[in-house]
């Protein structure tokens, strides 16, 4: 791209001006990727692992989508070994995580994005093996800065039994999984929440900054944001595998499934919100799963 110099103008004006003129920053700028690098990333803990485990009351609580994809992705990856995820709404690590055991069990590494300050703050203490990031994945193919709504959750505690200790804070992180951006936000949760400005990156960025050309498992759990995210990903140049989302809206369920088949994918898993789609010539391709 050429981007204007100050001997065009009469007065003198910034390097990021003139590039700004031009629209955008390019998901690719080596700029940007810099800055992914030096700011963004958190690099793998080489600290022991600090988990609830089953002291913790959400543990013992699975949601559907939590035991749909347990069982499923542990029938795709079998034994696979050293693979690489990308799981977008990460919570605090390990609360509702799809791609925990593939870390522990499977030496998996991978990428982490957590758009919430206080789950990001969480996951750090988890010392999770896989790099991390408090940032959200953008909808635009370019960096922005668009508000994240909170959730209130003073209403709800105030109606269920409020648990102290090692139970509370991973029930809290089930139900911060309802945040999303605020133009993908429902007014149910717009009537009962804060604001809070996030930066979001393209996830082609932050893989161009980690020099990541292939993704095993992408896992998204953005709350609306999952199209946006994916209709600027190049899912052949980042050579996506098997890719995992959550879809609220049920009745578009089987129009999604048909657009990603035009991608290159097919379908191998359903439930009532959440679909597993697969690269057709991945080598987890003939693998076929039907939920419960």
């Amino acid at each position: 791209m050429t981007f204007l110099t100050a001997s065009f103008f009469t007065q003198h004006y910034t390097d990021y001006l003139l590039r700004s003129l031009q629209g955008p920053i390019p998901h690719n700028d080596s700029e940007l990727l810099r800055y992914i690098r030096d700011e963004v990333l958190h690099e793998p803990s080489s600290e022991p692992y600090n988990f609830l485990g089953e002291n913790s009351l959400a543990s013992r609580m699975r949601e559907e989508s939590e035991l749909f994809y347990n069982k499923s992705l542990r029938a795709i990856f079998k034994d696979k070994r050293g693979g690489f995820f990308v799981e977008a709404g990460a919570l605090d690590g390990e609360t509702m995580s799809n791609t925990l055991w593939l870390e522990v069990e499977q030496d998996w590494n991978g990428l982490l994005v957590e758009a919430d300050s206080a789950a990001f703050l969480a996951l750090t203490t988890k010392h999770r093996k896989a790099w991390a990031a408090n940032v959200c994945l953008s909808p635009n193919p370019y960096p922005s800065k668009p508000n994240l709504p909170h959730v209130s959750f003073q209403e709800i505690f105030n109606q269920l039994p409020h648990h102290s200790g090692p139970s509370a804070s991973p029930i809290g992180y089930k139900i911060r999984a309802m945040n999303s951006l605020l133009k993908f936000s429902s007014n149910m949760i717009l009537a009962n929440s804060w604001f809070e400005m996030v930066q979001c990156l393209p996830l082609e960025s932050i893989l161009l900054a980690m020099g990541v050309r292939q993704v095993d498992l992408l896992v998204l759990d953005v709350e609306g944001a999952e199209m946006a995210i994916l209709g600027h990903l190049d899912l052949h140049q980042f050579n996506v595998q098997v890719l995992c989302m959550e879809w609220k809206r049920r009745s578009e369920l089987e129009s999604v499934s048909r657009n990603f088949s035009q991608r290159g994918y097919k379908e191998v898993a359903r439930t009532t919100e959440d679909l597993i789609l697969v690269k057709q010539d991945s080598p987890y391709a003939h693998v076929k799963l039907t939920a419960d």
